[in-house]
């Protein structure tokens, strides 16, 4: 738990310019830690405290903000410091920065970098978002086939400093092609007279550097990796997607399938930005369009029983008409539950499109056993609990067993067609479901109650 006379001490010796009072606190602290102190302080304050840490520090709590400060930090430092600061930061979070800050802040940064840096930077920020390149680090370490261990170890002692990761070390042929891989405890482990390609591995897993970012972090989650190596075309070794990006690409798709899931159009900076930060004409704008939509498809219900309470005239109609929410609750429930079920499997490749058939079947079986024993229970409670004729409970408690298994069915259907036509499932959201499942819902439960109640118009 953080100390709340923390805050104040800091802003004593923000205010009486105790730098060096400042670095030594601040060396003791996790960046984590520093970049929450910052959020903490007045803005002023915050700027002082990030002011005086050193670049590599800098670099280090800047990953822990959120964007927006990342920019209104950055833009604020001079040039040179800038520079300094994109010097020391790893290679996929400085191009990342640079993509999001103003353009002439960036004009006026670059030239303060070496060369390659520079070309590192205007490499990376080429790459189209959300491809695996545009998330992907430089920052790796490569080695020939053919020297011995001893010097693959000493390579890694001069080189490891200024490389984010050096548990596994690449293994490329003289154009780089990417031909096996080594570990760091492998290396350790090895005889030091050994040849680096009498020890690594051959059975190479890589992304492609234009490959969309989700699938290359399901690898790196699928196996296990604390980093995968990312080739071009020419199985030419570019660049490494790390761990913790792989988990932050996870977090990020995960929030926009929620999002898209709720019926909320996704926008990248808005749906990874803190609640409080996100306006409220920003949030309107991104709700109103499926909720227009969704308005104007709820309207399906409205013909549906107006059609039905014309051809219904008889005492029962009144209390077919007290049940009906309970029938549209249940079914758009139903059929909710498996679009968040298929949507996941089809998102972690659990379920391919071969397997459609199956799928169906499968959650009709599943809508069966639901319904059966949701009719059953509905039935029993329409005409003890409720006090309703034997009818009446038939009707609603039938209507519920058909509306389970057409919820289930209609639930895994529409995810796997949009799937096959390229609509990303999560756009068919489950209230989109959840209305269609109602007007049809409503064509079930009057045609069960014209069947079996024999009501005419």
């Amino acid at each position: 738990m953080r100390n709340p006379l923390l805050v104040p001490d800091l802003r004593e010796l923000i205010q009486d310019g105790e730098v060096l009072a400042l670095r030594e606190f601040v060396s003791d602290q996790h960046p984590g830690k520093v970049a929450e102190l910052i959020e903490d302080l007045e803005d002023h304050d915050g700027d002082a405290l990030f002011g005086v840490l050193e670049p590599r520090d800098r670099a280090e709590v800047l990953s822990y903000l959120d964007l927006d400060s990342q920019n209104r930090l950055v833009e604020a430092m001079p040039p040179q410091a800038a520079a300094e600061l994109l010097r020391v930061m790893s290679h996929d979070e400085r191009a990342a920065l640079v993509n999001r800050l103003d353009e002439d802040f960036v004009d006026e940064v670059l030239p303060n970098l070496a060369q390659a840096e520079r070309d590192d930077i205007r490499r990376l920020t080429s790459y189209e978002p959300g491809t695996a390149g545009a998330v992907m680090t430089t920052d790796y370490v490569t080695l020939p086939p053919h020297i011995t261990v001893r010097e693959a170890l000493d390579r890694l002692r001069h080189e490891a400093p200024d490389r984010e990761t050096i548990y596994y070390t690449y293994v490329v042929d003289h154009t780089r092609r990417l031909i096996g891989f080594v570990s760091l405890k492998r290396l350790i482990l090895a005889r030091r007279s050994a040849v680096i390609e009498e020890i690594m591995q051959q059975d190479v897993i890589s992304g492609r550097v234009d490959e969309d970012q989700e699938p290359v972090a399901r690898q790196i989650e699928k196996y296990d990796l604390l980093a995968l190596p990312i080739v071009d075309a020419d199985d030419r070794i570019v660049g490494i997607v790390t761990h913790d990006d792989a988990m932050d690409i996870l977090r990020q798709e995960q929030t926009e399938d929620i999002l898209k899931f709720g019926g909320v159009s996704p926008d990248p900076e808005a749906d990874t930005a803190p609640y409080w930060q996100s306006n409220v004409v920003s949030v309107v704008r991104r709700r109103i369009k499926w909720l227009m939509l969704l308005f104007l498809a709820e309207n399906l219900t409205t013909p549906v029983v107006q059609h039905f309470q014309w051809t219904m005239e008889d005492e029962q109609v009144p209390a077919l008409f007290l049940f009906m929410s309970l029938l549209t609750g249940t079914g758009g429930n139903a059929g909710s539950q498996t679009v968040g079920t298929v949507i996941r499997g089809l998102a972690l490749g659990e379920i391919k499109l071969s397997h459609a058939l199956h799928v169906v079947a499968r959650e009709w079986l599943t809508g069966f056993c639901l319904g059966l024993a949701l009719g059953t229970t509905g039935f029993f409670y329409i005409h003890y609990w409720r006090g309703q004729p034997w009818g009446v409970s038939g009707v609603v408690g039938l209507s519920l067993f058909g509306v389970c298994m057409w919820s289930n069915v209609i639930g895994s259907i529409v995810p796997l067609a949009a799937s096959r036509v390229g609509i990303d499932p999560a756009v068919v959201s489950a209230p989109f479901i959840s209305t269609l499942v109602d007007a049809t819902g409503m064509v079930i439960y009057f045609s069960i109650a014209i069947m079996l109640l024999g009501l005419t118009r």
